[in-house]
């Protein structure tokens, strides 16, 4: 949260990210991607992907 500096939060970090008011999940996702997270792991292990609108 305070060491892993992610270009797709704007060179931020997550801490930096959720005090700029970015949006947790914004953040959450950014994170997963970042650390090579499976996307199927991305909204707990064992829940599909939520439908989109």
């Amino acid at each position: 949260m305070r060491d892993l500096v992610i270009s797709a939060l704007g060179e931020r970090t997550a801490d930096e990210a959720l005090a700029a008011g970015l949006a947790p999940r914004e953040v959450w996702l950014a994170l997963c991607a970042a650390m090579d997270v499976p996307r199927e792991r991305w909204y707990g292990a064992g829940r599909p992907e939520p439908k989109r609108d």
